[in-house]
């Protein structure tokens, strides 16, 4: 008989990339009872005492040590993007299933190569696009679903932040070779992947750059027009030089939605306010939800729902909007799912 998830022995997780917004990913998995740390590893010394002081665990003197272990289950990665494939590989061909934050890579050509290996060693690949797994989007989707909003017109997405402002120098990502199309990158394809599970694949892209506090090559500021199915259009704006705003609007013939990550309001036609929710108490819940559902793939076997062809997609569209700022055109969105093999 089958153990049920929830009954099982909790997977061995080794971290590396704890430091930044991998404090967040550390908050979210010391909430979940089917995750235990073994290891952590991190080039930053402090940062991986601490962590390890956090969960009682193993400090690895190096990535490779910390793949070398007997006691792990699957990786954990919330390191710098152009790290992502050649951990993930690593960890891949090692045995161990993957965690590993959002954007999948900084290429599709490396994404795919991520995806060939998962599939390659029968693992389970999961990309941290987190956004949609709050309560919010989660209740928007279920609106949408049901009809009682009508048609989806349009979406307008503004996923900003001043953090270009307050970045080292020689950060990795004000580097494009590390971090290619900085904002949409670090933040857009959060709105990206909120786009996709609302309304369904973008299908065309438009764009529009700037290098506003930044200067050239480093653009701290991307529009873009995405083509929806059905006549549908999103519009998607990410800075990394404005205030922090992350906000969400979706017109639709019989009402609207307008969302944050912790809040929603449902209106109707003439504008009276239908519902709202605040999940502002519940602050990493989006992060929480990632990471018990990382450890029921892990457990079933299942494919996650923001697997690596979810990941993938999601960056091809920041590799379009690229395409696109290129030829000062629009340009198509390649279509990538598991019934279509990123050979």
């Amino acid at each position: 008989m089958t153990t049920p998830p929830e009954q099982a022995e909790p997977v061995r997780l080794a971290m590396a990339g704890l430091g930044g917004h991998g404090r967040t990913i550390q908050q979210a998995v010391a909430s979940v009872p089917a995750l235990r740390v073994v290891a952590v590893y991190d080039p930053d010394a402090a940062e991986a005492r601490a962590a390890a002081a956090r969960f009682g665990c193993a400090v690895a003197p190096s990535y490779e040590a910390l793949l070398a272990r007997d006691d792990v289950e699957a990786v954990v990665l919330v390191t710098p993007n152009h790290l992502h494939r050649p951990q993930a590989e690593a960890a891949l061909a090692a045995g161990y299933d993957v965690f590993v934050e959002k954007p999948l890579a900084n290429t599709v050509a490396d994404g795919r190569a991520m995806v060939r290996a998962a599939e390659a060693t029968g693992r389970v690949l999961m990309v941290g696009h987190n956004m949609r797994r709050g309560r919010p989007a989660r209740r928007a989707r279920a609106l949408l679903a049901s009809g009682a909003l009508g048609r989806v017109a349009s979406i307008e997405v503004h996923f900003s932040s001043d953090t270009a402002q307050r970045l080292p120098a020689g950060s990795w990502r004000l580097h494009p070779g590390t971090c290619p199309l900085l904002p949409m990158m670090q933040l857009g394809i959060h709105g990206v992947d909120l786009v996709h599970y609302l309304a369904g694949r973008v299908e065309t892209v438009q764009a529009r750059a700037a290098a506003l506090t930044t200067g050239p090559p480093v653009v701290d500021h991307v529009a873009a027009l995405l083509g929806l199915p059905d006549g549908a259009t999103a519009t998607l704006v990410s800075n990394y030089c404005t205030p922090v705003r992350f906000a969400w609007h979706v017109a639709a013939t019989e009402g609207s939605l307008a969302g944050t990550p912790h809040t929603l309001t449902v209106t109707d036609r003439s504008g009276a306010v239908l519902e709202t929710l605040d999940a502002g108490d519940d602050p990493y819940g989006s992060y929480v939800d990632q990471m018990a559902a990382f450890a029921r793939a892990v457990r079933t076997r299942q494919r996650p729902e923001t697997d690596g062809y979810a990941g993938l997609q999601a960056l091809a569209v920041v590799e379009a909007v690229e395409a696109s700022l290129a030829r000062q055109a629009a340009v198509p969105v390649p279509v990538y799912a598991p019934d279509r093999h990123p050979a």
